[in-house]
C-alpha cells in the first residue's frame, strides 16, 4: 500500500511537470515588417522575429532593410541581465538588475544559454576594428510592447521605450539563432 502511495505521488508530480511544460506559451512567428505595420495588434504578445540587431551608444535596436525604419523596435533583455546600453533619461549602463524584469505587469524571464552567450560576445565591446557599434543577424523570442501612439509634427508613431522614448520594445526572452552580419 505504501508503494502504491509513493508511485501515485511520483506519477502526480510527473503529470504536473508535463502539464506545465505542455501549457507553455508558444511565440507567434512574425516578420519585423508585420510588427511595425500593426504594433497594437501584437502588444504584449510573445513573438519570434528575425532581423539585424544593432548595439552601440544610444542604440540597441532590431531592424530589417526590407521594411520601414519607423516605428523603431528597441531591445532589452528579460531576467536580471541588462544590455549595458548607454542612453539618456536616467538609464545606466549597468549589466545586472536586482530583480527579474517586469513590464506593464508582465514578468519577462531570460534563457541564458550558449546562444545567449554567443549573442553577447558578438554585440558587446570591443567592437570590430574601426567600428563604434556592432551589427549581427539574430532570431529572437520576446514579449512585444507597442508603447503608445505619439503625435508629432512629423506624424504619428508608436513609442515610449528606449532612447528618448523613440520606440516600441521587444523584451528578449531567448536567442534562437545568431550570426555575424557580414553586409558591407
Amino acid at each position: 500500500m505504501k508503494r502504491l502511495g509513493i508511485a501515485l505521488g511520483i506519477l502526480s508530480f510527473v503529470m504536473s511537470v508535463a502539464s506545465a511544460a505542455f501549457c507553455q506559451e508558444k511565440p507567434d512567428k512574425v516578420s519585423l515588417c508585420q510588427l511595425k505595420r500593426d504594433p497594437a495588434g501584437y502588444n504584449h504578445k510573445l513573438v519570434e522575429v528575425s532581423g539585424i540587431v544593432s548595439h552601440g551608444f544610444e542604440d540597441f535596436t532590431l531592424s530589417n532593410p526590407t521594411c520601414s525604419s519607423y516605428p523603431a523596435v528597441w531591445l532589452e533583455y528579460g531576467g536580471k541581465s541588462k544590455s549595458g546600453t548607454t542612453y539618456c533619461c536616467g538609464v545606466t549602463a549597468d549589466r545586472l538588475r536586482l530583480k527579474e524584469l517586469v513590464i506593464e505587469g508582465l514578468r519577462i524571464p531570460l534563457t541564458e544559454d550558449d546562444q545567449f552567450s554567443q549573442f553577447e560576445k558578438l554585440i558587446q565591446p570591443p567592437f570590430r576594428s574601426g567600428r563604434s557599434s556592432a551589427t549581427i543577424r539574430a532570431t529572437l523570442v520576446g514579449r512585444f510592447f507597442a508603447g503608445h501612439q505619439v503625435n508629432s509634427l512629423g506624424g504619428t508613431f508608436w513609442g515610449g521605450y528606449g532612447h528618448m522614448g523613440c520606440c516600441s520594445l521587444l523584451a528578449i526572452q531567448q536567442i534562437q539563432a545568431v550570426s555575424p552580419d557580414d553586409r558591407k
